[in-house]
């Protein structure tokens, strides 16, 4: 049997995300009832550092196995992308509102995968640029879409032909792991996490019963 990775990567901690309540020493417990192998921390034009994931992944005792990475969350001026594989140092190089087909072709050709987070949610939507730009995924479901926008995204992304993610999208501990993507083998690091979105391992998974 293929072995999986569940994990939720699009979620934000009041320590780095203002507009947050999720207490970030919470993480593993609702991650754990939520049937999540782990997550991606991905806080608004902040990346948390390796030393400062490793710190906290030492104050909530996280188990062996489980996983804890960061990217973050870049706000375009139409659009919102999901930026992963970078320097911590990227996240604040860019003021947020520049054009999302500008951003986008910067943080590939840095290195970067991207996923269009919420595409088709009504406040800051994507415009009709999305159809040309090479993201690796796009989120289709989270706390944050609507049922008819999550409908609108999956119809998306089947048009693009690109493979869909959900997430949380969470601002509230409650909300973790609500949503979750399924990788295909086993994730350790953020070079298994590229290689995997790159070759569109992954899945929405099956929401899970908290």
């Amino acid at each position: 049997m293929l072995q999986t990775t569940r994990l939720d990567i699009h979620l934000h901690t009041r320590r780095h995300s203002g507009d947050s309540l999720l207490d970030e020493r919470q993480l593993v417990t609702r991650a754990l009832r939520a049937g999540l192998n782990g997550v991606v921390i991905t806080e608004h034009h902040f990346q948390w550092p390796d030393d400062e994931l490793a710190e906290l992944r030492r104050d909530i005792v996280a188990p062996p196995g489980f996983v804890l990475l960061s990217g973050f969350e870049y706000s375009s001026r139409k659009g919102d992308i999901l930026v992963y594989g970078l320097d911590h140092t990227w996240a604040q190089r860019y003021a947020p509102g520049r054009e999302p087909d500008e951003m986008l072709r910067i943080f590939q050709e840095a290195g970067a995968v991207c996923i269009a987070a919420h595409p088709t949610r009504e406040r800051i939507p994507f415009d009709d640029r999305i159809l040309d730009m090479p993201f690796q995924g796009l989120e289709v479901e989270s706390c944050n879409m609507a049922g008819h926008e999550q409908r609108l995204a999956r119809k998306l992304a089947a048009g693009m032909n690109l493979p869909m993610t959900a997430s949380s999208d969470a601002h509230r501990i409650e909300d973790l792991g609500a949503y979750a993507t399924s990788f295909e083998g086993r994730i350790e690091s953020m070079s298994d996490f590229v290689d995997c979105v790159r070759r569109g391992a992954f899945a929405p998974a099956a929401r899970a019963t908290t």
